[in-house]
């Protein structure tokens, strides 16, 4: 079963109504009617996946659903978003949903091909992911991907070419004039020669390039009364913007559903993919702070080797990263491998049992080569490096359904026991003194690295039960309970309870209800216990570190003070929502209100080393997290030859910290910190009160003892305080469909508004000259720099070799996270059966398709949208060394056999 299974009558007069069909949506363990559905899920079919040309399915859900952040990895070649689902709810504990692929819960963001996925839900609430238990408290991303028919076998071919256009937003650099110019003004500078006053070399440009993608798919659905077949193969190559930036994948799948027996079915369903990297990237730090007027080539256009007795080179780092290049690389592979054997045993019509059994394995291996002909390969002559991981994951799930009608009454029911194992091993080892243009170990090298690896397992097991009553299509109360074991845990408290219960009023079928315009009302609410999986797997441990000699012995130190008592984080989750289709069904709104409580969070907590161990995991604290969503659809014009659509969603939401460890100040990464009353995303640092008028000092704001403030010039004098926060006001987005006869149009703008970023680029290219030798970015319209006393200025008096700090980490380099995007514009043309019949073709469809196309913003820096988008680390905000997502200009063709 896909996403949606809807049934449709052949006679002419029969209705929808009269028949009581109605659309099946399979919500996590279960298929559900969806006018029965009381909890909170985004339904996304795959038509509205088809405006991005990404290999990470991730990347597709910008804007596609309410209440769902996507955080961009960047723009490199293969980039992978994280996905966010009503904001943050913990503090240490992972904060990006959870995959489920075809019913199998994924150990991480599965590596799939977009084009193989035939829709995507997204469940946002304890209802629809507390059978989900410790691993749902961010919510759910649920993946269906395509199955086989029992008609005419159609064969389907994609081609997609695309141009990438490195986009450095609104951060621009300054070139050899504007460089010297701001030089000389630092007061102390040396004098320079007037020949570096020209626009010098563009380090950027040297370094970036027009990167193209080809995406090519075929696929294959057909079958008989007895056997359905889906079998799809993918080709992605991607070049990126920066130079050396190269992404290759190959994968496969085929779904197959066989009938055996009438009460029999099997579905097995394999999918593969291969991918490779490649890696002489030019270094992006490199390109911004190395000065235009160092040039990386000699008057032959020969590279020039740069170190420290080299002394014709102003950059501070004395830096020709083009030199190592020559030589210097990266490689890696990656093989990920997910098999199903599944199966379905039908007892009647109204129960049967389901079996879902499957592997998941990822082997990944990657190798960095240093030549001892490089700079960076002089010291060892030479490295090798090889790093090897594998990934394998095992997940059983045995249930059994129940679905009966009673007349005016339905039940439906579901109990199962689910198993589910994951192991890690990683491995590292190099050598020194290698063979040029070498990349094995045993050629010749001299001496090696200390080899180092890690390894770690994780097990759960649960018993799950839920069931459904529904009367007269009007009233729905369902209810979910799941017993887990986590070996997570210590033995006493590796059992958890999360539960779940829902309620839905369809209020447009009572009798009372008289209002024609509106075809449906529903009213739904839901509450909960979900947990949420500590990122440690032995945080209750005793932990021992193996690396230290005495005497010539190895002997273990002590590395982390176990706990015992270590346990879930609990989410309490609370939903209330309604949904309403109006004016012949044109009209489709939807608005949820949430309220989450977090209790227990886990956080690693440093501990004095006088007690010979500095950190132990405890569960300390409290956050609250609640919002709201709104979705709205509008069909504007329908008609056999035109048709528009208009949609609309926006999310609200916010969190604060209800308690920490003795409602204290818990330090986080970042520049972030929990303070009880604070948002959980708060930035901490010194708070900046601009520029003193009378002598161009930079001042600070001190938080004196009775409360009072002031200002101070002395940064190390100023106050550490809660500056600003990450989370934004609101987000959304609105898209647009438009088909006129055979053309199309598809658009998407998403918008986020409010929240702030911290600029990290900024210490070091707008430094007030603390670094002369690094290129600075150009002042921003509207900013000024000191020069004279009297002077209302944003930047203080500009100093060679500035020592006043004020380029150090403060509110001076937060900045507003708002921003607008045209994520995409699609506009296409369908071939008319007149056209496709004489081509012999089923159908065909030609398409141009631009992607992040423009942006809105006030932030000076590259990407406002973009910062740690780490799985692992709720906090964001810190815009630091990114790669940025480029423009992307594709053209595409579609047809079918």
């Amino acid at each position: 079963m896909t996403g949606f299974i809807t049934a449709q009558t052949t006679k002419k007069t029969d209705s929808l109504e009269e028949k009581k069909i109605d659309d099946i949506v399979i919500i996590g363990y279960k298929a559900q009617k969806k006018s029965s559905l009381t909890a909170a899920v985004s339904v996304i079919s795959n038509k509205k996946l088809q405006d991005s040309n990404t290999p990470s399915v991730s990347g597709l859900l910008q804007g596609k659903a309410a209440g769902v952040q996507i955080l961009p990895g960047g723009g490199s070649a293969g980039s992978v978003a994280t996905v966010k689902i009503r904001g943050t709810s913990t503090i240490n504990g992972p904060s990006s949903a959870l995959w489920v692929v075809d019913g199998v819960v994924m150990p991480y963001a599965p590596n799939l091909d977009p084009s193989q996925i035939e829709s995507i839900n997204i469940l946002k609430d304890a209802a629809s992911t507390a059978l989900y238990g410790s691993k749902a408290a961010n919510g759910i991303v649920q993946v269906f991907t395509k199955s086989g028919n029992s008609g005419k076998g159609i064969l389907s071919v994609s081609l997609n070419n695309s141009f990438n256009v490195f986009n450095n937003g609104r951060f621009k650099l300054m070139n050899g004039t504007q460089l010297y110019d701001y030089f000389t003004s630092l007061k102390g500078a040396p004098e320079i020669p007037a020949t570096l006053r020209n626009d010098g070399y563009n380090w950027l440009k040297g370094g970036t390039q027009t990167g193209t993608v080809q995406n090519y798919t075929i696929d294959f659905r057909g079958g008989s009364d007895h056997s359905k077949t889906y079998i799809s193969g993918n080709y992605y190559n991607e070049t990126g913007t920066i130079k050396g930036d190269e992404y290759n994948r190959l994968s496969f799948r085929i779904n197959h559903e066989q009938t055996i027996k009438p009460w029999l079915i099997l579905k097995p369903k394999v999918s593969l993919s291969y991918t490779t990297g490649k890696d002489t990237q030019a270094s992006l730090s490199q390109m911004y702070l190395n000065m235009p007027w160092d040039n990386p080539r000699d008057a032959n256009g020969n590279l020039i080797r740069v170190d420290e007795d080299y002394t014709d080179w102003y950059g501070r780092d004395k830096s020709n990263y083009l030199y190592d290049l020559q030589w210097n690389y990266g490689k890696s592979n990656q093989l990920d491998l997910i098999g199903n054997l599944d199966a379905e045993i039908r007892f009647t019509d109204y129960l049967k049992f389901i079996t879902t059994n499957n592997v998941t394995y990822k082997n990944y291996d990657d190798m960095y080569y240093t030549d001892p002909r490089s700079v960076s390969g002089t010291s060892n002559k030479g490295e090798l490096t090889e790093r090897y991981q594998k990934d394998i994951s095992k997940f059983f799930n045995q249930m059994l359904r129940f679905d009966k009608d009673f007349g005016n009454h339905n039940i439906n029911a579901l109990a199962a026991y689910e198993y589910t194992d994951r192991f890690y091993k990683a491995s590292q080892a190099g050598v020194y003194g290698v063979v040029p243009d070498t990349d094995i170990f045993n050629t010749g090298a001299t001496t090696g690295q200390k080899p180092s690896g890690t390894k770690s397992d994780r097990a759960y097991n649960a018993f799950m039960f839920n069931a459904e009553y529904i009367f007269n299509q009007k009233y729905f109360v369902q209810g979910s309970l799941r017993s887990e074991s986590s070996s997570a845990f210590g033995a006493n408290k590796r059992n958890g309870l999360f539960y779940a219960y829902s309620a839905g009023w369809n209020i447009h079928k009572e009798s009372f209800f008289k209002v024609k315009p509106v075809n449906e009302w529903k009213l739904r609410a839901s509450r909960g216990l979900v947990g949420n999986t500590p990122s440690p797997n032995y945080g209750w441990q005793d932990l021992y570190s193996l690396t230290q000699k005495y005497n010539g012995q190895i002997g273990a130190t002590w590395y982390q003070l176990g706990n015992p008592a270590l346990t879930w984080e609990s989410i309490y989750q609370n939903n209330i929502g309604t949904d309403i289709r109006a004016f012949n069904n044109r009209l489709t709104l939807n608005i949820d209100y949430f309220n989450n409580k977090t209790k227990d969070l886990l956080m690693l907590v440093p501990l004095p080393s006088l007690t010979g161990v500095d950190r132990q995991y405890l569960n300390i604290g409290d956050v609250r997290n609640k919002g709201w969503e709104f979705n709205v659809n509008y069909s504007i014009i329908r008609s056999k030859e035109i048709s528009w659509e208009l949609g609309f969603n926006i999310s609200t939401y916010k969190n604060s910290v209800l308690s920490t460890r003795n409602n204290g100040t818990q330090i986080l990464d970042n520049y972030h910190v929990a303070i009880p009353g604070y948002d959980v995303s708060s930035f901490y640092m010194r708070k900046w009160l601009g520029v003193n008028p009378d002598n161009g000092e930079g001042q600070w704001e001190v938080i004196n003892p009775d409360g009072s403030r002031s200002a101070t010039s002395k940064y190390n004098l100023a106050t550490v305080q809660v500056t600003g926060a990450t989370t934004p006001d609101y987000y959304g987005s609105v898209s647009t469909n438009l088909n006129v006869k055979n053309f199309y149009l598809a658009a998407n703008l998403y918008f986020s508004q409010g929240g702030q970023v911290y600029n990290t680029y900024r210490e070091l290219y707008d430094s007030d000259g603390a670094y002369p030798y690094y290129n600075q970015m150009v002042l921003e319209n509207g900013w000024t720099r000191w020069e004279k006393p009297g002077d209302i200025a944003t930047h203080p008096a500009a100093v060679y070799n500035n020592n006043s700090l004020t380029n150090k980490t403060s509110s001076r380099y937060l900045e507003d996270a708002s921003f607008v995007k045209l994520r995409s514009l699609r506009i296409g043309y369908n071939l008319p059966a007149s056209l496709t019949e004489k081509m012999k073709i089923k159908s065909a469809n030609i398409y141009i398709m631009g992607e992040n196309l423009f942006t809105i913003t006030k932030f000076s820096g590259v990407d406002p949208e973009i910062g740690n988008a780490d799985t692992q680390n709720v906090y964001s905000g810190n815009a630091g060394a990114i790669y940025p997502i480029p423009r992307r200009f594709s053209l595409g063709l579609n047809f079918s056999f």
